[in-house]
């Protein structure tokens, strides 16, 4: 049966109003004050020779939630806990996975707001049913019902009396009415056909999203190599001169060996090219070289097994190769994959010790780059001139302008992976140079931004 209880604040435990009141009135009449007693004589009852009941386990739940004793909160829970919280498509698995969801709800969540027990289930020692809704304190102090925070949930108890399943139903902010019953109307015959892969979760196991990339990375090979629209030669019809370009750019990878000419230490010859496409060349490969310690924090990037040749491609061709992996990292988890997400939550997958020499590398050469095709090489002429080669090179050279597309994605890659690691907007959207610094953060920048996050 279900027994009626109060706001699980011991010190004052409000009544509820009818519904159509959201104003929460306090009454100090005996039975109130015999009730309250009694609640916090339940709450404070801890049998020690009998594990604690589901009742007993949801009540200080929420009266331990409420005072922000966290700690306790998660004793309360078992360490391979299941708890499913209906505003998440996933549910939470694991004590670790659901401390991390408390810790980002002690930081967006105001401290003043509270759960407060309407009614609980009694009878089932292992199992219990609880109605509740939230309160806040108004700028007089009284307690006021927050809007849509009616809820119902389920807890269930191991032998031990920790919570080893929880399932939260809150009340939606938008009421459909009977424009829902319309929509299932509509959803139910294709439920039937499609019967148990209706089903959300058996959805996610499908390789839409890989499926998806693996389309887009079909159409970036047939129009950026193999297409006669674009500008430029395709691939198979690519002139000498333009390879002997690339060849003497990749010589002088990184202006390494410029800068080794100018020493006269260069066993390999140093043939200068023009400081734009030379500027262009680098600049990119840069970019490329930044990826293998973002893909090393890619939280998804367990799925890729082998990232290595995946990087070593992408340094010589770009998105030539990098598609591959972000198509292998969107692939359906494998068997036991929610247990994988949640220790993959507990221990997140980290930048590594050299990143920031990785971001300050890249990031000289980005700045290089960018000086190098504006003033190097003084025969080039000024920045108009300059300019308009560019601007006649990413008409004219399939090379180079693809060298444009893969820069255009390569913002867009960035902003993907870095959002994925937890990384801050300044970083995920400042095109190369929000990478480089996040790298240069190193794994501590890291660490904390997840932390802020949490």
């Amino acid at each position: 049966m279900y027994q009626s209880q109060r706001c699980l604040v011991p010190s004052r435990a409000p009544w509820l109003q009818p519904r159509y009141g959201r104003r929460v009135q306090r009454r100090s009449s005996p039975r109130a004050q015999q009730q309250e007693r009694q609640l916090v004589q339940e709450l404070g009852t801890t049998s020690t020779t009998a594990p604690r009941t589901a009742r007993e386990a949801a009540l200080a739940y929420y009266e331990n939630y409420n005072n922000k004793k966290m700690e306790t909160v998660l004793e309360l829970i078992a360490e391979d806990c299941v708890y499913e919280d209906l505003i998440y498509q996933d549910p939470f698995v694991g004590r670790e996975a659901i401390a991390a969801y408390f810790r980002k709800i002690g930081r967006l969540v105001p401290p003043d707001i509270k759960f407060c027990v309407e009614d609980i289930t009694d009878g089932d020692p292992r199992r219990c049913g609880v109605r509740w809704h939230v309160e806040i304190a108004d700028d007089r102090g009284e307690a006021t019902e927050f809007p849509f925070s009616r809820g119902v949930s389920f807890y269930e108890v191991n032998e031990q009396g920790q919570i080893v399943f929880a399932r939260d139903i809150v009340e939606p902010a938008i009421k459909p009415g009977a424009s829902a019953l319309s929509g299932i109307k509509l959803v139910a015959p294709l439920v039937r056909k499609l019967g148990p892969n209706a089903n959300p979760a058996v959805l996610k196991t499908l390789p839409l999203a890989s499926g998806a990339m693996w389309a887009f990375y079909a159409g970036y090979l047939a129009y950026v190599m193999l297409s006669t629209t674009a500008p430029g030669l395709p691939v198979w019809q690519t002139p000498p001169e333009t390879l002997i370009t690339v060849l003497h750019e990749s010589a002088n990878y990184f202006y390494i060996n410029i800068f080794l000419a100018t020493l006269g230490l260069n066993p390999v010859p140093s043939i200068a090219e023009h400081p734009v496409s030379e500027a262009l060349f680098n600049f990119v490969n840069a970019w490329s070289l930044m990826l293998w310690p973002a893909m090393l924090a890619d939280p998804l990037g367990h799925k890729v097994k082998n990232k290595l040749p995946i990087w070593v491609g992408t340094q010589f061709l770009t998105n030539v190769f990098f598609p591959i992996y972000l198509a292998q990292r969107l692939a359906p988890e494998a068997p036991g994959g929610a247990e994988q997400r949640a220790q993959q939550t507990a221990q997140p997958a980290r930048l590594p010790s050299y990143a920031p020499a990785f971001g300050a590398v890249a990031g000289v050469v980005g700045v290089v780059s960018i000086g190098w095709a504006l003033f190097a090489r003084p025969e080039a002429g000024d920045v108009a001139a300059r300019w308009d080669y560019f601007v006649t090179l990413l008409s004219t050279s399939r090379v180079d302008w693809a060298f444009g597309v893969d820069a255009s994605l390569y913002a867009v890659w960035q902003a993907w992976l870095l959002g994925a690691a937890g990384a801050a907007p300044v970083y995920r959207f400042t095109p190369f140079f929000g990478l480089a610094a996040w790298l240069l953060g190193g794994p501590a920048g890291q660490d904390k931004a997840q932390g802020e996050q949490q």
